[in-house]
């Protein structure tokens, strides 16, 4: 893409980032799950989501695809969060299982996406026909959507009015906690993935196909860690939970970026993608439980706050772009780290989450 279009590192950090940047929007499409028919904000959401995918493969310039990166990031918060926060209500006691199912269906998605680019690159269709294909099916999965049953919000009287309801939010030190938490962890998002592909392409010497195929083995991690979330520390405190899996986050990032051989590359994504599925899991939920019948004004008051970082992937691309690759994954190897010293800080704060 960054050949074909004719973009810098840079350009290519901030296309990926204004996914995130759509949140800016998406904090009325939260907000509104816990008001309004969830099946009709996330069945919309979804029919938006494939028209920006379409806009986005047919995209030729830089403009083109940031603004389809907006409205996409944006949709992706209305057809998500509109499911989400149904799902508080039918999971009751069991949604962190729950939710595990659900990001590892998720996760193989995220593992789905690059072999499906890898196959159409393969066979000479090149990178658009994947994402023209998958806003068609995308838009055919928003009607399905729309013929669905979803438990309604609560009523009117039962809650204060939007504003207010998300003014108690942030009177909430709790919210904080957990939205600074969730800021740094979105930073290891899909952006992480395409930077260490490039770099095991540029630097590591190994071809599109087998670094795109190494890069994986974060994703295979990641399932493996939303399907076993809730029983890795099953009677961990939160804090505790989130340590552990900070620690393997870590350990596993600098692996997967920068070993010499493709077992250990594979192993280390592994590792990094099992630990980020059980911190994101325990934390989400800790998220979505805060604030009974406010779960989507509370996503997103956090998702707000974590837009801090947006701006993180074009920093790590000009980083790029001026001292190589591998100094901007360095930037990416210190995120868990912080996260590390967060949790510890915030570990009594945690403790009523």
């Amino acid at each position: 893409m960054r050949h074909d279009v004719g973009l810098s590192y840079a350009q290519a950090g901030a296309v990926v980032a204004a996914l995130s940047v759509g949140g800016l929007l998406g904090f009325f499409f939260e907000v509104a799950a816990d008001y309004v028919s969830r099946r009709w904000l996330s069945a919309l959401g979804a029919a938006v989501y494939g028209a920006a995918m379409i806009a986005f493969g047919c995209a030729g310039g830089f403009w083109t695809l940031f603004a389809a990166a907006f409205v996409w990031g944006a949709a992706s918060d209305a057809f998500t969060h509109g499911c989400e926060v149904a799902l508080v209500d039918l999971a009751g006691e069991d949604l962190p299982r729950s939710l595990g199912r659900l990001n590892a269906w998720s996760a193989v998605g995220d593992l789905l996406a690059p072999v499906t680019l890898a196959l159409a690159l393969a066979v000479g269709l090149g990178w658009r026909a994947p994402f023209l294909a998958g806003g068609g099916l995308m838009l055919a999965y928003a009607v399905w959507l729309g013929a669905q049953r979803f438990p309604p919000p609560e009523p009117p009287e039962a809650h204060d009015s939007p504003l207010a309801g998300v003014l108690a939010v942030l009177a909430d030190p709790r919210v904080w906690m957990l939205a600074v938490l969730m800021g740094l962890f979105a930073l290891l998002d899909e952006p992480l993935l395409g930077f260490t592909i490039a770099y095991l392409e540029r630097e590591g010497g190994f071809g599109p196909g087998v670094a795109t195929a190494l890069a994986l083995g974060a994703v295979a991690g990641a399932v493996a860690g939303y399907l076993l979330a809730d029983r890795w520390t099953p009677q961990s405190t939160l804090a505790h939970a989130l340590s552990l899996a900070t620690t393997g986050m870590a350990a596993g990032l600098p692996v997967m970026a920068f070993a010499p051989w493709p077992a250990l590359i594979l192993a280390g994504g592994g590792l990094f993608g099992l630990s980020s599925a059980v911190f994101y899991t325990r934390l989400q939920a800790a998220v979505m439980r805060l604030r009974p019948g406010q779960a989507g004004s509370t996503g997103a008051v956090v998702s707000a706050i974590g837009l801090v970082g947006v701006g993180f992937p074009a920093l790590a691309g000009q980083v790029s772009d001026a001292w190589g690759l591998a100094a901007g994954l360095l930037l990416y190897a210190a995120v868990p780290a912080a996260i590390f010293v967060l949790v510890l800080a915030f570990r009594r704060g945690l403790r009523g989450a």
